[in-house]
C-alpha cells in the first residue's frame, strides 16, 4: 500500500457512517475492508459470522435457504449456472437481516464497515441515506481467482473459481444498473488509496 502507512496516521475523517463492500467470494473484499477499518476507527462487520451464528441457532426447518451450503453439499458437481442462481437465493434471503443490521447501526450512531460475498446491489441502493456508501470488489479474471484461493486456503479450486467469476461478473453489471461504484483489486498496491477516493 503506497503513501499510507495506518500506524503512523491519525484516524482519518470520513464522509459515511456505513461503508457496504461487496463482491464474490475470493475477489478480495478482505485484504480491503481490513486496512480501511483500521484508517477510519470503525468496526468491521463481515456477513460470514452472521451466517456462522444463524447456522447454529435456527434450523435448517426455519430458513432452509440460510443452510443451503450445509445441506446441498453436491453443489460441487453442479453447474456453474446452477450454483450461481443458489448463491442469488441466498443474498435474496439475508436482504432483511443486512437491511436491519445497517439500520441499528445508523440509529446508534456506530459506524461500520460492512463486508461479505452476499451482498446485492439492490441492498446497497435500498437506503437513500448519503451517509450509507458502498463499492463492490470485482476481480475479472478467472485465474487471478483461482491464485487468490490457492494463496488463501492452500488448494486449486477451479470450479469454485468458475462460480465466483460467474456471480462476480453478474454482481458486476447489476451494480452498472443500479450505478454502483465498482473497484478492480488489481494493482493491489494502491486499492486501498483507490477506495478511499472512491467514497470521499
Amino acid at each position: 500500500m503506497t503513501g499510507i502507512v495506518p500506524e503512523a496516521r491519525a484516524v482519518m475523517e470520513r464522509t459515511w457512517d456505513v461503508l457496504i463492500i461487496g463482491g464474490a467470494s475470493g475477489s478480495g473484499k478482505t485484504s480491503i475492508s481490513r486496512p480501511l477499518s483500521r484508517l477510519y476507527g470503525v468496526d468491521l462487520v463481515r456477513v460470514d459470522d452472521f451466517q456462522t451464528i444463524m447456522e447454529a441457532l435456527i434450523s435448517p426447518d426455519m430458513i432452509p435457504t440460510l443452510h443451503y451450503w450445509k445441506i446441498q453439499p453436491d453443489w460441487r458437481v453442479q453447474s456453474v449456472d446452477w450454483v450461481v442462481d443458489r448463491l442469488k437465493d441466498v443474498s435474496r434471503a439475508w436482504l432483511p437481516g443486512l437491511t436491519a443490521v445497517i439500520n441499528d447501526h445508523m440509529d446508534e450512531n456506530i459506524p461500520m464497515i460492512l463486508e461479505g460475498d452476499f451482498i446485492l446491489p439492490e441492498l446497497a441502493v435500498s437506503f437513500g441515506n448519503k451517509r450509507i456508501k458502498s463499492i463492490f470488489v470485482h476481480e475479472p479474471s478467472r485465474e487471478q481467482i483461482v491464485q487468490n484461493y490457492l494463496a488463501r486456503e492452500g488448494k486449486l479450486q477451479q470450479h469454485r473459481a468458475d462460480i465466483s467469476h460467474s456471480f462476480g461478473n453478474w454482481l458486476a453489471e447489476n451494480c452498472k444498473k443500479y450505478g454502483i461504484t465498482v473497484v478492480e483489486p488489481r494493482p493491489w498496491g494502491n486499492v486501498v488509496e483507490r477506495v478511499i477516493k472512491m467514497t470521499t
